[in-house]
């Protein structure tokens, strides 16, 4: 990474006193989306696909609670342009310096180590109570029995992870794009496919997973409204939101060479 995509300033590092803004300005506010941004980030990383690397707010106060409110991911950091930055822009969303021990400060780590779950670990582990599975997402088989009002035993759920995108990027023209996480394909079992492996496909279910209240990324919404709408009636966009607020906020790890074993 170069240093561009952290400038200007250190990421997590305050501004002096005299370059605060006001809290109440207002007027348009210019925020480019940096790849250390989209790195931690898939929303932003969605957001600068869709819209390209500059977004337009109202305020600061509104990229605010755009950029780093509605996104859950506590390492974004608004840092301010620099009074002779040439670029045409009032800030720059970066990732900003997580706040843990040095490696030096910590013990061995063959004794352990405690981290926090961050807002991209808790978001990857809800996206994995579906994609652990190759087959029958305990979830995803209940609505679909219910939905369609069959017994469970009678059809098998296929798991496609990261399937295409819908719709096209406003840079190439279009009104937007989103990249669903998950499509599920309910196929029927019969005397020829037990298995239903193969079997009559009965649905398609095209899913968008999020976890506690995580907003939707830039167009995401609309483009999900939309699919749904002009989709074949064998087709549904699912909006699966995952409570993981009984989740441990800390896990601890412990590291040793290979040769601990012998």
């Amino acid at each position: 990474m170069s240093w561009k995509d952290e400038w200007p300033g250190v990421p997590g590092e305050p501004l002096d006193d005299d370059d605060d803004p006001a809290e109440d300005e207002s007027g348009p506010f210019r925020v480019a989306l940096k790849e250390s941004a989209c790195e931690v980030s898939p929303e932003v990383a969605a957001r600068r696909e869709d819209g390209g690397e500059v977004v337009t707010y109202e305020s600061r106060r509104a990229a605010e609670e755009k950029l780093l409110e509605s996104i859950d991911c506590r390492a974004l950091r608004l840092q301010d342009a620099a009074p002779n930055d040439p670029n045409p822009v009032d800030a720059y969303l970066i990732k900003g310096r997580e706040l843990r021990p040095e490696p030096d400060e910590r013990g061995p780590p063959a004794d352990g180590w405690t981290h926090q779950l961050d807002a991209q670990q808790v978001g990857a582990l809800a996206e994995t109570l579906f994609g652990a599975y190759s087959y029958d997402p305990p979830p995803i088989v209940d609505f679909a029995a219910r939905q369609l009002e069959l017994d469970p035993d009678a059809f098998r759920v296929a798991v496609e992870r990261a399937p295409s995108p819908v719709g096209t990027p406003e840079s190439k023209g279009g009104s937007g794009l989103w990249r669903p996480d998950f499509e599920f394909r309910v196929r029927r079992k019969t005397d020829q496919q037990p298995y239903a492996y193969d079997g009559p496909l009965l649905h398609r279910y095209v899913a968008e997973i999020k976890h506690g209240s995580t907003s939707f990324g830039r167009n995401q919404r609309d483009q999900m409204v939309r699919h749904h709408a002009e989709s074949d009636p064998d087709t549904t966009v699912l909006i699966v939101r995952v409570d993981l607020g009984d989740v441990p906020q800390h896990y601890d790890v412990t590291i040793r060479t290979a040769d601990a074993l012998e």
